[in-house]
């Protein structure tokens, strides 16, 4: 596999180009680039969201260097479905792509627009409706949209026809032979499209470690009114990711059998109850639902609370009362939090010492270890070997995975159909798909954009700077002197913060002093040697008194 600046010629009618700049080999950021002779669609456009390492940083999105330097021209985004690992990151890079047209279902492009309405972008963006099953063009790619069943209403895969043979694209998929709104996975249009012929299936890898089949969202329902039903006194309070419009539904009719009263809590869960009730996907009247201002005046035995927080988010609606810093609502001893969600790895101790303030609020929290009140959106291993059977590829593209569960799918496809072949690709790959086969040809530019309050690019370097900063401390050295002669006016001077500052700074001012005159002596030039210098001997004498070498900016004024 090459690398280097140059490309080869994606100009090559018999050949297509995929190039995963997000989704492979993480779980997030989502971003596929399909490319024929110099043209491309997006099959979706996500975020991920930072870890507690990422100091400052609200968003993740990809890194569309590749497509900027080389010219590929963007004729439209599809997105398959409205989780911010899907659709998050298109407001931002929206007009970077140039505002190609973006394709989806009413309830991702409804969530869509909201976004792009706060990003100012609204008015420019051209977007396409979409209901499955449809079938539509984009320059060279004639797409059928297929239903698939998911944990968010109105999720689709996609069926591509191009020119050198027909790709398959999951989504985000489950089978499940009963869901809550009757749609069932197209089992006909995929086993059509595997009759005629798949060059490449790509398919959702997230549940690839867990055998069997994955349990139907009705279950969920009888989970959630058993649990309702042993709990007599006090506020229940249900987090549950806002996009679970299934879920919501389920324990709206729970909380109506039980005669309590709902209040939705959290910016979130209120935008996309609000639109999925307006689209059709959410059945409730206005008397079951209540203000959060007016939940502490109700009483607590008749009251439940959708809120939002599942993953201990800073700024969610859980996480506040788990503080006792909500506005609007207090967790008082006898409530009970159901957590209704798993815990998506790298969130385990943010979500522990969240449950841990719950406890001291005087709550019980009840999460899916405890009672069957979730399952998954995602296939598992069975679910996953069934659309390769309907399928029946030629080559095989495990998508949206870490790089273990990418192996395993890779492995898990070729024991179901023993004639498909494939390959194990992460973000950054740029892949050559002909007739004959699929295969890496070079590295291209790919990564994370770190976004900060709206900004655009913070650079990994500057990351780095924050970390430091967190871990080692700052000190300021300021010093006061004369323009013409050098003479000292004032200082030097320290403005330390995050550093142990019970250290003999009296000696370290004299040594700064000493260095000063000597370099002066020596005919000082410009003021950078003598910030140096300062920087030097400020960072190896914290060292020495106690052991942290801190980041350390000299400031030299000149009167």
């Amino acid at each position: 596999m090459s690398s280097g600046s140059a490309l080869p010629d994606l100009n090559n009618p018999k050949a297509i180009y995929l190039a995963p700049l997000g989704g492979l080999g993480e779980i997030g950021m989502n971003m596929m680039v399909v490319i024929y002779k110099q043209k491309a669609i997006l099959i979706d456009c996500g975020v991920m969201f930072p870890d507690p390492t990422m100091l400052g940083v609200d968003l993740i999105v990809p890194n569309i260097q590749f497509i900027l330097e080389n010219k590929i021209k963007i004729e439209g985004i599809v997105l398959t479905h409205g989780h911010e690992d899907h659709i998050g990151a298109t407001a931002y890079l929206l007009e970077d792509l140039g505002y190609p047209p973006i394709y989806g279902t009413p309830f991702t492009l409804a969530l869509i627009e909201d976004r792009l309405r706060e990003k100012g972008v609204l008015a420019k963006a051209e977007l396409h409706s979409l209901t499955p099953p449809t079938t539509f063009q984009v320059g060279n790619f004639k797409f059928r949209t297929i239903q698939v069943t998911h944990s968010i209403v109105d999720s689709m895969g996609l069926i591509i026809e191009t020119p050198i043979g027909t790709l398959v694209h999951s989504g985000d998929f489950k089978i499940d032979d009963d869901p809550m709104d009757g749609r069932t996975i197209d089992e006909k249009s995929l086993m059509a499209a595997g009759k005629k012929g798949v060059l490449l299936l790509m398919s959702d890898s997230t549940n690839v470690e867990r055998e069997g089949w994955s349990k139907s969202e009705h279950t969920v329902g009888e989970g959630i009114f058993q649990v309702f039903k042993k709990l007599k006194k006090g506020k229940i309070i249900v987090a549950v990711f806002a996009s679970n419009i299934h879920r919501i539904q389920q324990i709206l009719d729970t909380a109506k059998k039980f005669k309590r009263k709902v209040a939705f809590c959290g910016r979130s869960m209120h935008s996309n109850t609000e639109t999925a009730r307006r689209l059709g996907h959410l059945h409730f009247k206005d008397d079951q639902i209540i203000p959060a201002s007016m939940v502490e005046d109700l009483d607590r035995d008749h009251v439940l609370i959708l809120a939002t927080g599942t993953q201990a988010e800073p700024r969610s609606a859980l996480y506040r009362m788990s503080l006792n810093d909500h506005p609007e609502i207090k967790i008082h001893p006898g409530d009970t939090v159901v957590m209704s969600s798993r815990y998506i790895p790298g969130n385990e101790k943010n979500i522990s010492h969240l449950i841990n303030n719950l406890y001291r609020r005087g709550a019980e929290v009840i999460d899916s270890h405890m009672a069957d009140i979730h399952a998954s959106g995602h296939a598992h291993q069975e679910e996953q070997k069934k659309l390769i059977e309907w399928t029946r590829p030629k080559f095989f593209l495990p998508v949206h995975g870490e790089y273990r569960m990418l192996v395993k799918h890779l492995q898990l496809a070729q024991s179901a159909f023993k004639s498909t072949s494939g390959i194990v690709a992460e973000n950054g790959d740029l892949l050559e798909l002909t007739q004959s086969g699929i295969k890496k040809i070079r590295r291209i530019p790919s990564g994370k954009i770190f976004l900060d309050e709206g900004a655009t690019d913070l650079h990994e370097e500057m990351l780095r700077d924050r970390k430091q900063l967190a871990h080692t401390g700052l000190v300021v050295v300021s010093l006061v002197v004369e323009k013409d002669e050098g003479k000292i006016l004032e200082g030097p001077d320290f403005d330390i913060r995050g550093v142990n500052d019970e250290v003999d700074l009296d000696s370290l001012r004299a040594e700064l002093l000493a260095r000063f005159r000597e370099l002066s002596r020596e005919a000082r030039g410009d003021d950078i040697e003598v910030e140096e210098e300062f920087r030097r001997v400020t960072r190896r004498f914290f060292r020495k008194a106690n052991g942290v070498k801190p980041v350390v900016i000299p400031l030299i004024y000149e009167v």
